[in-house]
């Protein structure tokens, strides 16, 4: 055979098993970025009230288990709201690493929200670090620019939510701080 037939013959072949792969990696999320999320941790809402406009503070417990397919996180959370209300939320959390997107679903709220990350190569090294999230939704029906910060460490995770309408500055909107309930065993 001519040598550059084979070498176009080895390329065309080397891609046509690569290629699926790539596909297939493109669409599923890293379940390696899911593992220092896994645990249980107890911590604290803390919210701007919209109405009042004072911070509130609600104690809360949070359970982070990975989906039975490891393509996502589900994220259990249990707020004490005052005498005798608990509240209860089940999110489901996704890294797409190759989109470099981040998806979140409330079943309390009965929504999805797919954000950008910055930030994924340096968190992706150790399973740790600072993301910064930024998307869009809606407040009192009006469109605004959403910026979330996630930090995780090995015993911290802080959750910082801040909106803000087209051309304002970014308002804190709630933010979450855990601590695990009980230290990793390794790590």
């Amino acid at each position: 055979m001519i040598p550059q037939l084979q070498t176009k013959l080895r390329a065309s072949i080397l891609a046509a098993f690569l290629f699926p792969s790539i596909l297939a990696t493109a669409q599923t999320p890293a379940t390696d970025l899911n593992t220092n999320f896994v645990g249980k941790w107890t911590g604290q809402l803390e919210y701007r009230d919209f109405q009042s406009n004072a911070q509130v503070f609600l104690p809360t417990w949070l359970t982070i288990t990975e989906t039975a397919d490891h393509k996502a996180l589900q994220f259990n959370y249990v707020y004490d709201d005052g005498p005798s209300k608990t509240v209860r939320e089940l999110t489901m959390v996704a890294f797409y690493p190759a989109a470099a997107k981040i998806t979140f679903t409330s079943d309390r709220e009965k929504s999805s929200d797919t954000y950008t990350i910055q930030g994924l190569d340096d968190f992706s090294k150790t399973g740790r670090g600072t993301l910064i999230l930024m998307g869009s939704g809606k407040e009192s029906d009006k469109p605004i620019d959403v910026r979330i910060t996630l930090t995780l460490r090995r015993n911290l995770y802080t959750y910082r939510k801040e909106t803000r309408q087209r051309g304002e500055d970014f308002k804190f909107r709630d933010a979450y701080t855990f601590t695990r309930a009980e230290p990793p065993a390794s790590q």
